[in-house]
């Protein structure tokens, strides 16, 4: 039982992964070009290579904050798995079907919450750093 839980929240977490690392590679692919286009001037200058010095510094400090949140997310992660972990053991101790049945529920329920909170986070994180991204592109087409 505890085997089947675990197998399906790790085939969870991996096709969250899988669809997060297809959608990042369509929009780098997709979307890079035509954003680094306008940049690009015919003749080069001392401003346009100050405004890329510019926009790879901050890009750097965006790619480092986000870095910073998914180091806290890992860490929520791993408390999650380790409180599934222990909860998993807890159901092991039921005295009657109904209360295992129970706990099994309660278990199933947590761990899938605790996959849409990491899915919906890591979502978010990545709108943002894409919004960011935007933003410092636009402001460098701009000048």
């Amino acid at each position: 039982m505890f085997d089947q839980i675990l197998d399906t929240y790790r085939r969870a977490a991996e096709s969250t992964l899988q669809f997060q690392q297809l959608m990042l590679r369509n929009w780098t692919t997709q979307q890079w070009p035509a954003m680094v286009g306008p940049m690009m001037p015919a003749n080069p200058g001392a401003a346009w290579l100050e405004q890329v010095h510019v926009l790879h510094k901050r890009w750097g400090e965006t790619v480092t904050g986000m870095l910073n949140k998914h180091r806290e997310a890992l860490d929520a992660q791993y408390k999650a798995g380790i409180k599934t972990i222990e909860d998993a053991f807890k159901a092991g101790e039921a005295r009657d079907p109904e209360q295992f049945r129970r706990l099994a529920e309660e278990l199933w329920k947590h761990s899938f919450e605790a996959l849409r909170t990491v899915t919906e986070e890591q979502m978010r994180e990545f709108q943002e750093a894409m919004g960011k991204w935007f933003e410092l592109v636009s402001q460098g087409t701009k000048a």
